[in-house]
């Protein structure tokens, strides 16, 4: 209940701020709580983690207020939906999309730079976009999300039968987004739906249920995120996921490259590499992360 209520509160106060002020406001709170944060820690030990497997030095700090601008960003952008026309936002790599898109397509992101963004953006490109989502609680909180969502041209797959619908869509011809990065739902936490790849450095557990539906489905796999940059944001899209490989690998080797260029923008909050959890390795995983 206190997130439902100080979420309707910053919608109020998103149609008074200009964008990049509330965004502001949002990071400065964010890198204030994460002083505090229990998840500091694990924050820190995951920043450290990625700079020893090559990859760019943050701060913890940095990425807590990146996850406050897209708190910001986000109330911002349901607030005032066509705020969406004035954002720089680029793209590297649309002939990978552009070659895709008009065939059964997932999209596979994460929770890196401003995903709901990026998913406003596919949504005004892409009719009948869809994405699989948590089933938040309470259901008031879910229904808020699921219609902030739809305003911004998605619509929300969740909840029990979420394998069927995901397929279904996917089979209809309608383009559909998944977040891979880390489980959704409470069976996935508790190993169900599960799969370890190699990941900077070591393994990681990731929900691979959703991509072994959509690759049934016939769908193209399309890594792709949505990171910001000086004055704006760039879409990065990937090569679409060869159709007789494991697609939990190629999403697990495009998502270690975003994450180590810009590891303050990926705003998860739970260890990087949960190897020791009993999994199925990815295809090809055994001894790659030695």
């Amino acid at each position: 209940m206190p997130t439902l209520i100080a979420l309707r509160l910053g919608l109020l106060l998103a149609r008074l701020l200009p964008m990049r002020v509330l965004a502001a406001l949002a990071a400065a709170l964010w890198r204030l709580g994460g002083l505090l944060s229990p998840r500091r820690v694990v924050v820190a030990a995951n920043l450290a983690a990625i700079a020893a497997a090559g990859g760019r030095r943050a701060r913890a700090g940095d990425v807590f207020a990146n996850y406050g601008r897209y708190w910001g960003e986000l109330l911002a952008l349901a607030a005032r939906p066509a705020r969406i026309a004035s954002l720089r936002i680029r793209v590297d790599g649309l002939e990978h999309l552009e070659a895709v898109e008009w065939g059964p397509l997932c999209f596979l992101g994460a929770h890196l730079g401003n995903w709901d963004l990026l998913s406003r953006w596919l949504g005004r490109r892409l009719p009948n976009l869809a994405a699989l989502a948590e089933a938040l609680e309470p259901p008031a909180l879910a229904r808020l999300f699921a219609r902030l969502r739809e305003e911004g041209g998605q619509r929300t797959i969740s909840g029990t039968g979420a394998g069927v619908a995901l397929y279904r869509e996917l089979r209809r011809g309608h383009p559909v987004g998944i977040l891979v990065d880390r489980a959704l739902d409470p069976a996935s936490t508790a190993g169900q739906g599960l799969r370890a790849a190699p990941f900077l450095g070591g393994l990681r557990a990731f929900p691979a249920a959703g991509l072994e539906v959509a690759q049934r489905a016939g769908a193209a796999l399309l890594p792709i995120f949505l990171l910001r940059e000086p004055g704006g944001y760039v879409i990065k899209v990937s090569a679409p996921l060869p159709a007789d490989a494991d697609p939990l690998a190629g999403y697990a080797r495009a998502l270690a490259a975003a994450v180590a260029a810009h590891p303050e923008q990926w705003c998860v909050l739970y260890p990087l590499h949960d190897g020791a959890l009993a999994l199925e390795p990815a295809a090809g995983a055994k001894g790659a992360a030695a």
